[in-house]
């Protein structure tokens, strides 16, 4: 198969699994925001269509017909989350399948055929709408999490006891020099480029992300109460919070933890990487570890030296010590506020890739960013230090 075929084979499979999974689910599911930073499970599905629409057909074929009149309710900038819940098409899944038919056959039209839309070269559209989608289903994931986690079953669960863990401190050298940053793949983002050279100096760099039991090593030395391994601006969120776990942890009643998700509550696996995690808690963590969160360029470069650690990742976001910023040369593309709001320097850059991410974000130069309160998103931390 062609490469230009391709896209239209992945994204109809995106939209049969967004198909299959939910349109089994009762209206008021769909309806409900269950945390106030995340949209209503309708309103995705919509949205996903929508910009696919937009895109498509009013961008590249100039036919607006479609999209013209569904502008205020699916640009995000233009509706309000707490108000998307109660657009009448939301739960409308034969004009979601019809739309998500014809957006199948316009891409796999406009790809075959001799089109000189800048936007059609090497396929890029395709490509960008293949991402846009898989972000937003990780996005709805975390919201069936917050789901669950309101509707807590009342059934009694015992967990299974497992033992806290010291820190591991950094194993990986990584050589002092040169190093390549960025993307110029079809699937970069605007904000993974041009693709530049940093000089960093030699540092050690965990090979492994923190486990469950190490996070429970700090929770049991106290470090939600040791405001030594806080930063100011931390600890102030901490107080507020009072916090005391992980997002997603629970406690039975004889004290042991375990985990709450969409599939429901289960034992916590102590190897696997902790998540549910803000920056403000991986910062204290990496405190408390006597280390510190990687700069993204000391993860990127890590990852690039070494395509095995690449292994390593996958199982939640890894949050950095810096925030999200243009690369010198940056240019918006293919619409101004793709990145550029978030360049605010209140939103920190996550790396990697959780359980729930599709395989378009799964590559070192790939940039998350979110604020440093938030701990819906499925995020962890990896250690660093310097030598």
């Amino acid at each position: 198969m062609s490469e230009k075929n391709e896209t239209v084979k992945k994204i109809s499979a995106l939209h049969k699994s967004l198909l299959d999974q939910y349109s089994s689910y009762p209206e008021q599911d769909l309806r409900t925001q269950y945390h106030p930073d995340l949209s209503q499970l309708g309103w995705h599905l919509c949205h996903v269509s929508f910009i696919e629409q937009y895109w498509l057909r009013e961008v590249v074929v100039g036919d607006d017909s479609r999209t013209s009149g569904l502008h205020k309710d699916f640009f995000p900038e233009l509706i309000e989350k707490g108000k998307r819940g109660g657009l009448p098409v939301l739960a409308d899944f034969d004009q979601l399948q019809a739309d998500f038919n014809d957006a199948e056959d316009l891409l796999s039209q406009l790809s075959s055929a001799a089109c000189d839309h800048p936007l059609m070269k090497n396929d890029y559209l395709g490509w960008f709408l293949i991402q846009h989608a898989e972000q937003h289903m990780e996005t709805m994931q975390m919201a069936l999490q917050q789901r669950a986690m309101t509707n807590v079953s009342e059934a009694v669960f015992t967990a299974k006891y497992f033992d806290p863990r010291d820190p591991v401190i950094p194993d990986l050298i990584i050589a002092a020099g040169e190093h390549d940053i960025g993307s110029d793949d079809i699937l970069a983002c605007d904000n993974e480029q041009p693709v530049h050279k940093v000089t960093l100096p030699e540092y050690l760099f965990a090979s492994k992300m923190v486990s469950n039991a190490e996070y429970l090593g700090f929770m049991q030395a106290d470090g939600y109460l040791r405001q030594e391994f806080w930063s100011d601006e931390g600890w102030q969120w901490n107080r507020n919070c009072q916090h005391e776990a992980p997002e997603f942890w629970q406690q039975d009643g004889q004290g042991n933890w375990y985990s709450l998700s969409a599939q429901g509550q289960s034992d916590i696996d102590a190897n696997a990487a902790v998540s549910g995690l803000s920056w403000y808690e991986a910062d204290a963590f990496a405190r408390y570890a006597g280390c510190r969160l990687p700069h993204e360029f000391e993860w990127e470069a890590a990852m690039n030296s070494d395509s095995a650690l690449m292994l390593s990742t996958g199982q939640a976001w890894e949050w950095c010590a810096n925030t999200f910023f243009p690369y010198k040369g940056f240019q918006a593309f293919p619409y101004e506020r793709y990145s550029t709001p978030w360049f605010d320097s209140q939103h920190y850059v996550m790396k990697g890739s959780s359980l729930y991410s599709g395989e378009s974000v799964r590559q070192p130069s790939f940039r998350n960013f979110y604020q440093p309160t938030k701990r819906h998103v499925f995020a962890g931390l990896r250690l660093v230090q310097g030598l």
